[in-house]
């Protein structure tokens, strides 16, 4: 989850792996209380901030290139993730421990979230792409630029290498936010009930 404001100077590297489990952390707390979250799991604030924290480290364990993060005085304050065209890929025994946390949290959830995937798939982009997310800030800490320059940082990468980018966000404030670093709306459409912005970027010239 993103949301900017004034803008600031914050570090930002490649992830280190013992970082992790801190970024994972992060992450769940960014995304705890996005609309498509609650219509996954639901109400139980406890138990979106558990899968988020699961699912997003699992998600980032595999990412190759590593993902970017943002480092503040007390360490990390923002995590950008990102997908090679084709995925990065999870392993067997990953995908499986995947399927059985989203059985155990709660009716519904594992079916929701084959149903959420399946609607990205089919909205992604023919043509090969990077698949930007998950990006998200410390919620205390958002509106400081922090967002701004992983987002920088993730799209001088992709002008460099002459590639497209793609991503899914189900706020309006974020498909603003990633309007100003030139990615274009191409749809708005409901996913589990929930809005999304789905956007692509072209390489600068």
């Amino acid at each position: 989850m993103l949301s900017e404001g004034k803008s600031s100077h914050p570090a930002v590297t490649d992830i280190r792996s013992e970082e992790l489990p801190v970024a994972a952390g992060l992450l769940a707390r960014a995304y705890r209380d996005n609309p498509l979250t609650i219509a996954l799991v639901g109400d139980d604030a406890g138990m979106r901030l558990h899968l988020n924290e699961k699912i997003f480290g699992m998600r980032i364990a595999v990412q190759q290139p590593p993902a970017f993060v943002a480092r503040g005085d007390d360490g990390l304050v923002g995590v950008c993730g990102f997908d090679p065209p084709g995925g990065s890929m999870m392993g067997a025994e990953e995908r499986r421990t995947l399927m059985e946390t989203m059985s155990a949290a709660g009716p519904g959830v594992l079916g929701r979230a084959m149903s959420m995937l399946a609607e990205w798939g089919r909205r992604a982009p023919k043509e090969p792409h990077w698949h930007l997310g998950p990006v998200g800030v410390e919620p205390a800490l958002q509106g400081r630029g922090i967002g701004g320059a992983m987002l920088d940082r993730f799209c001088q990468m992709m002008d460099a290498e002459g590639e497209l980018s793609y991503l899914e966000t189900d706020t309006e404030a974020n498909a603003c936010l990633y309007e100003k670093f030139g990615f274009v709306t191409v749809d708005i459409a409901p996913v589990i009930g929930v809005p999304m912005w789905f956007q692509i970027r072209r390489p600068a010239e």
